[in-house]
Order: structure tokens, then C-alpha cells, then sequence
């Protein structure tokens, strides 16, 4: 028999920023997460984060806090296992308007399930086997002029590439935004680009080709288009000379779906905080199915939240790019130890069981 739930709670988690995350929507300048603490009737203690970003999840720190206790207060004395499924079966829907604390309540029933089953988090999730991911750093909308503060912070990490948020501004306000970044560095720099939703197909063509004509030619260009604008991404994605990958688009397998089908992406980003664990896993074995690459990022998460999807990484091997950065920009730690504290663009899992993480001061 496995132990069940015999305490539960939800708190603010909360940092100040290296450099304040901006995109094309808005920005974010202090996280203001919410923590999820369970534990069993054994004494072992589940960790899990909520980590709304009000323009893209619609929800809010307040919301979250609010959410994920009464989420919670439906799953008390049950196993990890059985809160899993009611999460999912019964509460899902009812929370739609609170999608992080779903997915913050729902990492740490995995994270405790796994303790249970005395198998780290990877091995629920995939049989990969694989131990280490590099991830990308992602240079906000910053002016020209501030790009060089900003590498000066991060260039010791050795990220393998950098995404750069662009929209929100003119063409030109981007192009300089990237040139000036690979004015920082010594050896050549790869880029991506993420639109947030903030260009229209032409001025998303514009942009790619004053890059290339300064023979700067990105990775791909996620998510340049308004969510809903599956016919422009498909008009894109046959006219653009990089690859196009679909974000805000794709929440559920049913989006996916429609992707796939309507051509609309060559890509697809996986994120726990719009979908939950269990619809990316879902939206990763479509993807794997059809051939299509897979990221993964988040909102702007510690290392509690993106060491899960770490897991996911490592457990499924079908996520080929990780935007597993926001933890960086962080000033506080909320963990003894992470894949994080090296302060590397190589990310290790933690040894143990579960996410492998213990919070600090406790």
C-alpha cells in the first residue's frame, strides 16, 4: 500500500531578477511564483511550482496561490497516484482559469509518486536513460545599448545558443537588439528568435530577411504570429527560409493536431505551465509520432519547476532544444542543491529519488 497525503501546503515563492524578462507582451521584472509542499504519511515531502505569467497562462500570483489550495483541498488523504487521476479526470476543467497552479500541484504529486515508486522522476516519464542537457539563454527585449550588460552577466555559463525576444518594437529596434548581441562575443553565436505573438507574417518575413542579409541566419522563429493565427504560421511556414515553431498555439494534443495537419509549424514548444505534465507528454508522443521536433521552455520558473522538465527531457530523449533558462535570471535559490547552482549551461540531474531536490532552510 502506498502512503497518502497527510499534509499540504501553498506559499509564495518569490526572487528578484538578474535583468528584467521581457517580451513582446510585457514583462516581468520579480517572480512571483507560488510553492507546493505535500507530504506523505512516511515523512516524504513532494515539491512543486506555480509560475503564472498573467500575458501568456491569464493567471496571476494571487490566483495561483487561491487555485492550488483548493485543489488541494480536494486531494488530501489520497495517494499521489489516485490525487493524479482525480487532478486530471475530475478538477482538471474546473481550473482551466488557473492553469500554473494545476501544473504546480501536479508536479508535486509526481514528484512525491516517484518517491513512492523509489525511482527518480525521469524513469516515470521515459526510459531514455540520459543524465545531462544543455540549455539555451534567452536575451529579453532590451535596447541595443543594454545587450552588452546583459552577455557580460551570462557569457561564462558557455549556452550552446541564445534566444532572442523580438517584437514589441520596430524591425530595426530588433535587428540592432541581435547584432549587438553578436557584437559581445569573441567566437560566433548561434540565435533562435521568439516572437511572442508580436509580428504580422509580413513584418515576421521582413525581419528574417534584414538578418540574413546580414548574414545572420537563425535556428527557427518561434511563435511569431497571434496564437489563433493558424493560417499565417502555415503561410509562413511555406514561405520563410527557417524553420517556424508554434508555442502559444499549441496547449492541448487537439492543437497539436491541428499544426500538424494544417503544415502551420515545422516545431513545436512544450511547456508545463500552459499544459500540464501529463497533455506535453501526450503532445511529445504525437510529436515523436509525426516527426516533428520538440522543445521545451517555461515562464519565468526556479529551479523547483524547470528541474521537472529536466525530467522530461532526460526521461523521453524527444525534445531536441531546452529553453530551461529562467532559473539564471534568478538572484535567490529556493533548493540546497540543483541542476542549477553550477551556474552552467550543462544542466545534470539530481541524484535521488523524485525531482532529486530539497528546499533550503528546511
Amino acid at each position: 500500500m502506498f502512503a497518502t497525503i497527510v499534509e499540504s501546503r501553498v506559499q509564495p515563492l518569490e526572487s528578484t531578477l538578474h535583468v528584467p524578462f521581457s517580451i513582446s507582451q510585457g514583462a516581468v521584472e520579480q517572480v512571483a511564483n507560488a510553492l507546493v509542499v505535500l507530504q506523505d504519511s512516511t515523512g516524504r515531502t513532494g515539491l512543486g511550482e506555480a509560475a503564472p505569467f498573467p500575458v501568456l497562462t491569464g493567471d496571476t500570483q494571487e490566483i495561483a496561490l487561491k487555485a492550488a489550495k483548493e485543489i488541494l483541498s480536494e486531494l488530501s488523504n489520497l495517494t499521489p497516484a489516485a490525487a493524479l487521476e482525480k487532478l486530471h479526470n475530475v478538477l482538471w476543467k474546473a481550473f482551466q482559469y488557473a492553469p500554473s497552479a494545476r501544473t504546480g500541484v501536479e508536479i508535486a504529486l509526481w514528484d512525491l509518486h516517484a518517491q513512492q515508486m523509489n525511482v527518480p522522476l525521469w524513469m516515470l516519464w521515459g526510459r531514455t536513460g540520459l543524465h545531462t542537457a544543455e540549455t539555451d539563454i534567452t536575451l529579453p527585449c532590451l535596447p541595443a545599448k543594454d545587450v552588452a550588460m546583459f552577455w557580460k552577466h551570462f557569457a561564462h555559463c558557455q549556452f550552446p545558443y541564445v534566444k532572442v525576444k523580438v517584437g514589441g518594437g520596430t524591425v530595426e529596434d530588433d535587428v540592432e537588439r541581435v547584432m549587438a548581441l553578436l557584437a559581445c562575443s569573441e567566437t560566433p553565436l548561434r540565435i533562435s528568435l521568439d516572437g511572442n505573438q508580436g509580428f504580422q507574417v509580413e513584418s515576421a518575413k521582413r525581419l528574417v530577411s534584414e538578418l540574413i542579409a546580414r548574414k545572420v541566419e537563425p535556428l527557427f522563429f518561434e511563435q511569431p504570429l497571434p496564437e489563433d493565427d493558424f493560417a499565417g504560421m502555415a503561410r509562413l511556414s511555406e514561405t520563410l527560409s527557417i524553420p517556424v515553431c508554434a508555442d502559444e498555439s499549441v496547449k492541448t494534443v487537439t492543437d497539436a493536431l491541428r499544426i500538424i495537419n494544417d503544415k502551420a509549424a515545422h516545431m513545436i514548444n512544450l511547456k508545463f505551465m500552459k499544459s500540464g505534465i501529463r497533455e506535453s507528454l501526450l503532445i511529445a508522443e504525437l510529436a515523436r509520432r509525426c516527426s516533428i521536433p520538440l522543445m521545451i521552455g517555461g515562464m519565468v520558473e526556479s529551479e523547483i519547476a524547470m528541474t521537472a522538465s529536466l525530467h522530461a527531457v532526460c526521461g523521453t530523449g524527444a525534445i531536441r532544444w531546452c529553453d530551461l533558462d529562467t532559473p539564471f535570471f534568478l538572484q535567490q535559490r529556493m533548493t540546497e542543491k540543483s541542476p542549477y547552482h553550477a551556474g552552467h549551461a550543462r544542466l545534470q540531474l539530481p541524484e535521488g529519488l523524485g525531482l532529486g531536490l530539497k528546499l533550503a532552510n528546511e
